[in-house]
Formats: structure tokens, sequence, C-alpha cells
């Protein structure tokens, strides 16, 4: 389910955290679901355990996830629109990042649109 991009320059811990997140605006993750443990999902990916433990961690902190000791992790059960501001946080960070590395408003609405075009 998740797709790590190896080559791409952003954190792998970072898409992690994404794909939880989309999937969890997409539906495909309910409140109250369990994730894969971080040793399964690591395994899937073919990375470093500590990397998922990471994005794990950060989610939870941020509410999107939490523990169960001896249990699982799970998705917390929470509205819609705060999952939307967390994606509208990592998007100004993303928007931020453009700015300063000179890249045009246009660059980057044609970069949004492309890459919409290609997740539906």
């Amino acid at each position: 389910m998740f797709v790590i991009n190896t080559t791409s320059r952003e954190p792998i811990y970072s898409q992690i955290e994404k794909s939880i997140v989309k999937y969890i605006n997409l539906g495909a993750f309910e409140a109250g679901e369990m994730l894969p443990s971080v040793r399964a999902l690591a395994t899937q990916l073919g990375i470093n355990p500590n990397t998922v433990a990471k994005a794990y961690k950060n989610l939870e902190q941020n509410g999107v996830l939490y523990t169960v000791p001896g249990k699982g992790i799970f998705v917390a059960s929470r509205e819609l629109n705060e999952i939307q501001v967390l994606a509208k946080n990592q998007l100004n960070t993303a928007l931020q990042d453009a700015k300063n590395a000179g890249v045009s408003k246009d660059s980057v609405m044609k970069f949004v649109n492309e890459l919409w075009r290609d997740e539906e």
C-alpha cells in the first residue's frame, strides 16, 4: 500500500507520514483501524525500523495515531478537518521551500496540477 521513493530528497519518514495522512483522508484507513507494526512495515518497505518508528511517533505527537501498549498502533478518532490542517501545514512547508528555491507560483501550480492528476 505504501510507496516510498528512495531517490527523493524528501526523507523516507516524511513520505510515510504523508502516505498515512493521505490514506486517512481518502477513507482507506478509518478511526480505530490498526496499522502494520513498525517491524512489519519496515520489512515490507525494505527500510530501517527506526524510520517507520519516527514516522509513527511524529503522527502520534500530532494526534493522528495512538499506541496501545502490547496491541499496536491505531488511527486516532479525529475530525477530517484536523487532518486537513496537518496536510495544510505540510503543504505550507513545501511551498516555503519552493519559494526559497526561487520556484515561481505558476511552476508550483503546474506541479500541483500534474501531481493531482497522477493521484486520480
